[in-house]
């Protein structure tokens, strides 16, 4: 299933609910990440971060996300 993407009518905060909090972060008013596709997180500006997928993908990370992200990784 790598490299596709799905279309959803439900929001994302819904979407969000019915996920696994132990593998999925909500990264970015746009992405859900599934912690165990990512490969590293980079800084991408003075402030910030980018998670880089496991096939290449890069997924912005905003600062609100990023806390929620490291409390995920480090649990």
């Amino acid at each position: 299933m790598e490299g596709r993407q799905y279309l959803k009518d439900q929001t994302l905060a819904h979407l969000e609910t019915e996920l696994d909090p132990a593998r999925f972060v909500r990264i970015h008013r746009s992405y859900i990440l599934n912690i165990e596709r990512l490969a590293r997180v980079e800084l991408y500006a003075k402030d910030s971060r980018v998670a880089i997928l496991r096939d290449g993908t890069k997924l912005p990370i905003s600062r609100a996300g990023y806390p929620r992200l490291s409390q995920l990784l480090q649990s």
